[in-house]
């Protein structure tokens, strides 16, 4: 894993966000639909990567057991390094970087993946949003250009949370400072203040210096020019202007909103009112009495508000599922975004003259009103699947789901959700079609492996007494010919054709199961097999200099096939040989005991071990292998896996990279 740039303050930059937030799923799940909408990709993710962790935030068309995976083998870490550019892998099993991935490996590979980082506002890429797929698959520039503009669109959404967070945090704040500094001043949290127009002297209580930071006691900066010079330049005309009009209209009440430099350096917004006083002869305006109000938190929620609205007008201008609103009462189109139109196929100025009505076909009429009953009691409607007219009086299926809401007036009114969902339905359709297919096939496969049992067993008969009449040709050979017993070549026929039958008996047993059920499985001694194989093994484990120890009961058996134990040891034994630690003394123990309603045999070494974190998964998988090594085919584990599923075991593994690895398998026990 290759850490970016400027790292430590990256991860700094992440964790600002809730890392733990699950959002609503209207938000980011939003966004990463329409990831996969635009790229036609099975699936879409955004997430937030610390150092060793990648947070799942959203994801879409893919289901996580676990929404935190290790760092260091995702496909994100590639488009953190390559900030900003989009990251694409077309095939990530022709890819050197990843074809050897665990998420490129396993049941629901990664084949595809195109990635645009998340850069927050302080440029740290702090995640990122990417379309995934199990086939290769490739991205036009108009998909990577809508990608990048999901990417903005998701940091925006943080950024939205976050700062609503810290706006909470600080409206909770501000609220008990502003308890505390009522009760112990008794008075008002709004600041007053006096002008002297003859002066320029201003007067303010103490409130004032809360908000501006400014001391009121000193007098030399009441003076008008000191506060002028502090009022933002954008805002001090338009101040001037609407003083001088309350001034010289001085019925007309003044009132206005303008920005302050706070003490600090920053600008506060304040909310000043206030009524200008004349002197006695009525005349010459002498005082000037108001009050201000500190509204720089209610400014920011109006931008953060207007902020908001642009946002959700462009998520609902560039939504992938048709959105639409009417009105309750005769079902008229209030609105209707982008997506909605274009299935349809009217214009919008088309459109809105209609009502659901128009674009219903008359079969759904009975189940609108139901759904208009249910959606008055419950607040909501759907999913529903019905039709849709289009421009040319063409029908296609829609999914529908909506909610009932009211305006500012209290006239209810429907939003709805309408995906066009002609797609999905030939999918369907198509899918049924394969289904039977399917069928056809399974009932052929089915017949097919009759036959194939048939032919083995006639095979493994055959087999049998033709290797029979080679033995009685032998004898009656010898009987002839008494001479060629003592001959090399009479005695090597004899001892192959001896072989052949044992080969056979083995074959035949192997079918006999295969044919039949767990009654035709043998007792079989674990002790004998044992000695058998590592009689066998004696001579390449002293050549590789590995110590095989022995802990074996006695009088152990198993209920199985001969064969497939004889394999099983073996296979174990060979492997823990191959892989032998070559900088240690090497050693495989063999353990057999009973242990409850089995026979539990443990091949323990001190060799190379495997990645259980990487390969667990994969471990007896045809093809698989997991070291180096010349003779390594990834078929050994897979053939002995088999063999212990056949005669009813199990096997569990335990291994560390360079600890060594231990293979317990559990055959069922034998009773006497």
């Amino acid at each position: 894993m290759i850490a970016p740039k400027n790292e430590a303050n990256r991860i700094r930059e992440v964790h600002k966000y809730d890392l733990e937030q699950t959002f609503h799923k209207d938000d980011l799940d939003f966004l990463s639909t329409m990831a996969a909408e635009i790229c036609q990709t099975e699936a879409a993710i955004i997430t937030l990567i610390t150092r060793d962790t990648q947070y799942i935030k959203s994801a879409n068309g893919v289901e996580f057991e676990e929404r935190k995976l290790p760092r260091e083998f995702v496909f994100c870490n590639l488009t953190l390094e390559q900030a900003p550019e989009i990251t694409i892998v077309e095939n990530a099993k022709q890819d050197e970087r990843f074809k050897k991935n665990p998420f490129t490996e396993n049941d629901n590979p990664v084949v595809f993946y195109a990635g645009v980082p998340l850069i927050n506002q302080n440029g740290y890429a702090i995640g990122t949003i990417c379309a995934i797929d199990s086939n290769p698959h490739s991205l036009t520039a108009q998909q990577i250009k809508k990608l990048k503009k999901l990417a903005s669109q998701v940091v925006n959404l943080l950024e939205l949370r976050r700062k609503s967070v810290e706006l909470e945090t600080a409206n909770r704040d501000l609220q008990i400072s502003k308890d505390r500094f009522d009760h112990i001043t008794s008075g008002t949290a709004t600041a007053t203040f006096e002008w002297n127009l003859l002066s320029d002297q201003l007067i303010f209580n103490e409130q004032w210096q809360e908000l501006t930071g400014y001391e009121t006691s000193l007098k030399e900066k009441q003076q008008i020019y000191f506060w002028r010079d502090r009022v933002h330049p954008k805002d001090l005309e338009i101040l001037l202007a609407k003083l001088n009009d309350h001034l010289e209209d001085k019925k007309r009440p003044f009132q206005f909103e303008f920005r302050v430099l706070h003490k600090n350096g920053h600008y506060i917004w304040i909310d000043c009112k206030g009524k200008v006083f004349v002197d006695d002869q009525g005349k010459l305006p002498v005082r000037m009495f108001g009050i201000l109000e500190d509204v720089t938190e209610i400014k920011k929620k109006e931008h953060e508000l207007l902020y908001n609205k642009k946002l959700l007008d462009a998520l609902y201008e560039l939504s992938p599922i048709g959105i639409a609103l009417n009105d309750f009462e005769d079902g008229s189109f209030l609105a209707a975004n982008e997506k909605l139109l274009q299935s349809s196929r009217y214009t919008r100025e088309e459109f809105l003259k209609l009502s659901y009505w128009d674009v219903t076909p008359r079969a759904y009429e009975n189940e609108e009103q139901f759904l208009i009953e249910k959606l008055t009691e419950t607040g909501a409607y759907g999913p529903y699947e019905k039709e849709y007219i289009n421009k040319n009086g063409e029908t296609y299926p829609v999914l529908l789901n909506g909610i009932l809401v009211e305006d500012i007036d209290g006239n209810k009114k429907i939003w709805s959700f309408i995906e066009d969902i002609t797609e999905r339905k030939n999918t369907e359709n198509l899918r049924a079609e394969n289904l039977k297919r399917i069928e056809k096939l399974y009932a052929l496969t089915e017949n097919q492996n009759d036959r194939l049992k048939n032919f083995a067993y006639i095979v493994s008969h055959n087999l049998r007494s033709h290797s029979g009449g080679i033995s009685v040709l032998l004898d009656f050979l010898k009987d002839d010919c008494p001479e060629v017993e003592d001959g090399e070549a009479f005695m090597h026929l004899k001892n192959a054709s001896r072989n052949l039958e044992n080969t056979i008996e083995d074959l035949n047993e192997v079918v006999e199961i295969n044919l039949s059920d767990v009654n035709k499985f043998h007792n079989i001694s674990v002790n004998k097999v044992i000695s058998a194989t590592l009689e066998s093994v004696k001579g390449l484990a002293a050549a590789k200099e590995v110590e095989i120890i022995l802990d074996v009961e006695p009088n152990l058996s198993i209920l199985g096939i001969k064969s497939y134990l004889e394999s099983i040891v073996l296979n174990f034994i060979t492997n823990g040989i191959k892989y032998r630690a070559i900088d240690r003394q090497s050693y495989i123990k063999l353990t057999a005991k009973r242990e409850d309603a089995y026979t539990l045999l443990s091949f323990k070494d001190n060799g190379q071990g495997i990645d259980m974190r990487m390969h667990k998964d994969q471990l007896f998988k045809m093809y698989k292998t997991f070291h180096q090594h010349e003779d390594s085919r990834g078929i050994g584990l897979f053939i002995t896996k088999n063999q212990i599923d056949t005669m009813n075991g199990f096997v569990k593994v335990e291994s560390e990279v360079n600890n060594g690895t231990e293979f317990k398998v559990f055959l069922p026990y034998a009773k006497d």
